[in-house]
This record gives C-alpha cells, structure tokens and sequence, in this order.
C-alpha cells in the first residue's frame, strides 16, 4: 500500500487566481492608452502607459508570486508566460485594426500608410503576431529569475524591486528623457539599501530563524542578490545591443565590435556583482548585529 502523498492527486497551479489581475492590468493599460490619446492627450504622456515596458513588470511579479500560487516547477511558467504575452499583443492587434479601419489618426497603434489600405494594415498586424513568441520568452525569463531565488526568500523582494528599477531606467532613456531622469531609477542606491533589508529581515527567515546571527549566513544571500543585479543589467544591455532604435546609457551599439565587448560587459558584471556582494554582506552583518537585541527582545515578549 503507497503512502498517502503518493496516493493523493498533485496540486496543480491556481493559474486562474494567479494570472487574473494581471491580465486585467495590462488590458486596462492598453485600452487606457487608446482613449487618452483619442481624447487628445499628447503623445509625450501616453507613450509612457506602454505595455512594450510594463508587461516586464507584471512578468516580476508573477515570479515573485508563483510560489504562492503552487508553482513548483519551472516548466510551469511557460503557460503563463505565453498567456500573458497573447493576451497583451492581442489587445495591441485589436486597436491597431480599430485604428487603421476607422483611419484615427489620434492614435499611434495603426501608421498613416495603414489607412485604407488592407496590405499595409494586415502586414502590421502579422508584425505585431510574431511579436508574440519573443515577448512570451521575456516574460519567461524575467519571472524565472524571481522563481528560481525562492531557494533564498529573503532575495526575492530586492531582486523584484533591482530589477523594476532598471526595466524603469531602461525605458525612461528609450523615451528619449534627459539623462537625470534616467538617473533618477538607478538600481545602484537600490543594490546597497538591499543590504539593510537582507540584514533586518535575514535572521527572521529561513532554517536559522530565531538564532544568534550568523556572518556566514548572510554571505551566499548577498551575493545572489548582487549577480541577480548584473543580470538584469546585463539583459538591459542585450537589448540595447540588438534593439539599436532604443537609445540607452547601457549599450551603445554603434561603437563596434559588438560580440566582445558584451562578453566583456558579462565578466566585468561578475567581477563587479562580486565586489557588491560583498559590500552588501558586510552591510548586513552589520545591521543583523545592531538589531539583534532588539530581536530578542521580541522574542521574549512573544513567549510571555
């Protein structure tokens, strides 16, 4: 006779409950974007409510949450990857086909080329489709990295917010913005406060919850919060290199010789990952020892 957990059915992913707000988000988002700009609303404002950029960031959130949601393994992001990918371009064909038919020249989904002619229009919406498996792959990546630091909990908070930082930064600089706003979003300050966080929240987390902390244990938390740093740089910088019309302080494409010097853009991030991790690990022995005897203090409430 098999154990019980072998007789009982596996859980599977409350994919609906999961996948609702977001999908609603980004609907929203999208037809927001086409009443402001028929409404008249400049260009210069709309063009920031684009889910080209924010549908990276509902893929943070859906990594960051889909362990609460009973996703236990990593192939089971790929549905939810590809339906929110779906979901957000369909939503784009639909008002580019509204846009084009009715010839609305408020709105920037259809091109004037499109207007009355059903070549140009369907050549673009079939642009639009092949967009769909490329942008399923982004999110996938970007919520398998918040899915695959659950094995640190304690990282997955500064991760999400390091990584919307520089997806924020990124497409402030596309949009053209003067260099102090794009300065404004660095990860950087973000990547040292984490440091604070990692220590005041460490020690409550994880198997060594409620002991003495320890330097050790801070060290390989410090470090993946730093690596997962770089690699959102790093993604930033690929799509500098191959989106060229985007222009970022990440990547300037122009320069030549492009497969080097990402590679050396890839090392010199896991030296400099490095050297921030340790900095982070110091801070948070720091802070984790400062706050101890608060910690205690707390525990001996509770056990009153």
């Amino acid at each position: 006779m098999g154990s019980l957990a072998e007789t009982l059915p596996p859980v599977q992913p409350h994919y609906q409950a999961w996948l609702r707000g977001s999908l609603t988000f980004l609907g929203l988002l999208v037809v927001g974007r086409f009443v402001l700009e028929m409404a008249g609303v400049p260009p210069a404002v709309t063009r920031f409510l684009s889910s080209s950029a924010l549908i990276y960031l509902v893929a943070i959130y859906l990594g960051a949450t889909a362990p609460l949601h009973n996703v236990k393994k990593l192939v089971q992001l790929i549905i939810p990857s590809l339906a929110v990918a779906t979901w957000t371009v369909g939503w784009v064909i639909l008002f580019t086909l509204v846009s084009g038919i009715f010839q609305l020249q408020r709105s920037h989904f259809a091109e004037k080329n499109d207007y009355g002619n059903w070549a140009n229009l369907g050549t673009h919406v079939l642009e639009h489709a092949v967009e769909v498996p490329v942008v399923a792959l982004l999110v996938l990546v970007v919520a398998a990295v918040l899915f695959l630091l659950w094995r640190w909990p304690v990282t997955v908070g500064p991760a999400a917010i390091i990584g919307a930082l520089t997806i924020i930064r990124y497409w402030v600089e596309a949009m053209s913005q003067e260099p102090a706003r794009g300065a404004a979003w660095s990860s950087t300050v973000a990547v040292l406060i984490s440091g604070f966080y990692l220590g005041g929240v460490g020690p409550r987390l994880g198997p060594a919850a409620g002991r003495p902390p320890r330097a050790k244990s801070f060290f390989v938390p410090a470090l993946v919060i730093a690596w997962t740093w770089r690699f959102w740089i790093f993604l930033a910088v690929l799509l500098s290199a191959f989106v060229p019309f985007y222009k970022t302080h990440f990547f300037d494409p122009s320069g030549g010789n492009v497969p080097v010097r990402l590679a050396q853009s890839l090392a010199g991030g896991a030296v400099e990952g490095f050297v921030y991790g340790v900095v982070i690990w110091g801070i948070a022995v720091w802070i984790a020892r400062a706050t101890e005897g608060t910690r205690r203090r707390e525990q001996v409430t509770q056990n009153r």
